[in-house]
């Protein structure tokens, strides 16, 4: 009997020593730590994610029925102001009511969600009826508050302006300018260089 549980404690023992030594070789190989820094990886990636927003949406109403969408694949919240998102593979619409819609895209844009401010930036591209307008960057910009209105009387609102390598196409004829201007409230174009000397390029097409 005596015998039977002196092995018993020897295997215990040697369990025992066993499991130490298994301990201290995997603690060696550095395979604690590194099972330890892939969790903090992981944590930093799903913080970091937590700012991206997928199949973004946002609409506005004017007063005079106008409707104003934009859509975008993804957006990233701004850390330091919530308002502004910057966005990927982006589709805006302005929608009239009495007269064509224009379609807007761009390959990013930044947009701020409390004023609706945009400014489309890279391959930006207007649709407006038979009319085609591109260039490298389109701020958009709707009715301005009151407030806003108080603290910058002449600050620009309804309006469209595209900047940078600007191409207007048009049946019969198109232009290569600085810039162009779209008032969201007649409709209007206005195109024009920045430096008054020059002049707009225009090409008719037979």
């Amino acid at each position: 009997m005596l015998k039977k549980t002196l092995i018993q404690i020897t295997l215990i023992l040697i369990l025992i020593i066993l499991l130490i030594w298994i301990y201290f070789q995997y603690k060696e190989s550095g395979s604690i730590t590194t099972f330890e820094k892939k969790s903090e990886v992981e944590s930093i990636s799903k913080d970091k994610n937590q700012n991206i927003i997928k199949d973004i949406k946002y609409n506005s109403n004017s007063i005079n029925g106008d409707i104003y969408e934009l859509k975008a694949d993804y957006g990233e919240i701004n850390i330091d102001n919530p308002n502004l998102i910057f966005m990927t593979n982006v589709l805006g619409t302005i929608k009239f009511k009495e007269s064509n819609d224009i379609i807007i895209t761009s390959d990013f844009a930044n947009f701020n969600n409390k004023t609706y401010e945009t400014t489309f930036i890279e391959n930006v591209k207007i649709v407006r009826t038979n009319e085609v307008v591109t260039g490298d960057e389109l701020y958009l910009v709707l009715d301005a508050t009151d407030n806003e209105l108080k603290i910058n009387p002449k600050k620009k609102q309804n309006l469209l302006l595209m900047t940078g390598n600007v191409f207007f196409e048009k049946p019969g004829y198109n232009l290569k300018t600085d810039i162009v201007e779209i008032d969201l409230i007649t409709k209007n174009s206005k195109i024009y260089m920045k430096d008054e000397l020059k002049k707009v390029i225009v090409n008719k097409i037979n």
